[in-house]
């Protein structure tokens, strides 16, 4: 029992090693005829180490969006599931997305997430979701910390 207790403590403070954040901006279609533009912060964990350059990490999303037809505000709120091949990444986000002046206050999000590491610092990703009613077409650059 003390060695699996030891074991789990080594491993989640290697693991708490990793947390990281990242601020980023995006712009894209929601495919509603509405441009839309967001800036985010993130907060990021490795969950799991997959080989020396390859790793698994989870990570929750959130800020402001503006959607310019009809001047919506809002928040979006996403965990994201990602694998990093360094240097691209694939992942899946998903959550709910809060519209503060139109009928319907929360709308489903879930997307599919490229990205591509351009430096130790700097990230550019595209993603192809669904913001409840239909498709959602971003292109983002962020700064990672």
């Amino acid at each position: 029992m003390k060695r699996l207790i030891a074991l789990l403590l080594v491993t989640a403070s290697a693991n708490a090693l990793a947390v990281g954040f990242q601020v980023d901006a995006a712009g894209g279609y929601w495919l509603t005829g509405t441009p839309q533009f967001q800036l985010r912060l993130g907060v990021h964990q490795q969950i799991a180490r997959l080989g020396e350059r390859s790793s698994l990490v989870g990570a929750l999303r959130s800020g402001v969006f503006l959607n310019t037809a009809g001047a919506r505000l809002g928040i979006p709120v996403d965990l994201a599931l990602e694998l990093h091949f360094h240097p691209v990444s694939f992942g899946l986000v998903g959550g709910p997305w809060f519209h503060f002046n139109d009928a319907e206050l929360v709308r489903a999000h879930l997307g599919g997430e490229f990205a591509v590491r351009l430096s130790k610092v700097v990230r550019l990703s595209f993603e192809v979701g669904w913001l409840q009613p239909s498709p959602l077409l971003l292109a983002r650059i962020g700064f990672v910390f």
